[in-house]
């Protein structure tokens, strides 16, 4: 496989905005990587993307809607035209809906599946044929912790980044044989602004607060930038971070049932 180099590459990280996304394309600056800031709140994105350009790296902000595909599709093609070739695209942007799973919706499942899930195939789609064809590039997808510490008030979330674990996996034994890496990233509890960016339902409703001051305590994002970056310098596969995520990989995996029942009742929020 042909790595990627870091030094004058360009990357793409969705949900720039903040949170993982910032600390990503921050890192991925210092390091003399191109980096294109691309989140729905185009104002976020424009603060990230001048702040790596004070860092060191061209930068350019994008407005970009992960759940919408042909927007997607067109965001490719105009990365291409006017950047150039992508070496680095970063499946970062995410949501959260919590609560009794009954207490939701319909409308909350398709939303959270259609940034969570689809936004990162969507993201494959568009630019892994490109990178395919060149015989080069990495894709670091970020899923979470939870996608194997199942949660009783977190089923959506947790489904949707046990299929992002699955789908990471599968690409990358695809596209191996292309010359591009696919790694996914599972972190534990994050000090994020994903409680903000997240619906609270039956059982949750009036808990924003509560979400708040637990992720505040969390690991710095940049813990998860460092691994997004060695995940393309080294090409790496399932990579959990921070202390709990990290054994929860390590012990869960492969757990009997029972205990996997008793964990997703006890970690309810």
């Amino acid at each position: 496989m042909t790595r990627v180099t870091l030094t004058d590459g360009l990357a793409l990280i969705t949900g720039a905005g903040s949170g993982i996304g910032e600390a990503t394309a921050l890192r991925l600056a210092r390091e003399g990587t191109r980096v294109l800031c691309a989140d729905i709140d185009d104002e976020a994105a424009g603060r990230v993307a001048e702040a790596c350009s004070a860092a060191g790296a061209p930068a350019a902000a994008l407005r970009c809607d992960v759940a919408d595909a042909p927007a997607m599709i067109a965001l490719a093609d105009s990365v291409e035209r006017e950047h150039g070739p992508l070496d680095i695209l970063v499946n970062n942007a995410g949501v959260g809906v919590l609560g009794d799973f009954l207490g939701s919706t319909v409308a909350d499942w398709e939303w959270l599946r259609s940034i969570n899930l689809d936004g990162v195939a969507h993201g494959c789609y568009a630019f892994g044929p490109a990178m395919t064809e060149r015989g080069r590039g990495h894709v670091v997808n970020v899923a979470s912790g939870a996608a194997y510490v199942p949660n009783r008030q977190m089923a959506a979330y947790c489904a949707s980044k046990a299929a992002v674990v699955s789908l990471s996996q599968c690409l990358r034994a695809d596209w191996a044989r292309h010359g591009v890496g696919v790694s996914v990233v599972c972190p534990g509890v994050i000090s994020t602004p994903i409680a903000t960016n997240s619906r609270y339902r039956g059982g949750a409703d009036g808990k924003q607060s509560r979400a708040d001051r637990t992720l505040r305590m969390g690991h710095s994002p940049d813990l998860v930038a460092k691994a997004i970056v060695s995940c393309v310098q080294r090409n790496r596969d399932v990579v959990p971070v921070g202390l709990e995520s990290t054994l929860a990989y390590k012990l869960l995996r492969g757990a009997p049932q029972p205990l996997l029942g008793l964990v997703a009742r006890a970690t309810a929020l």
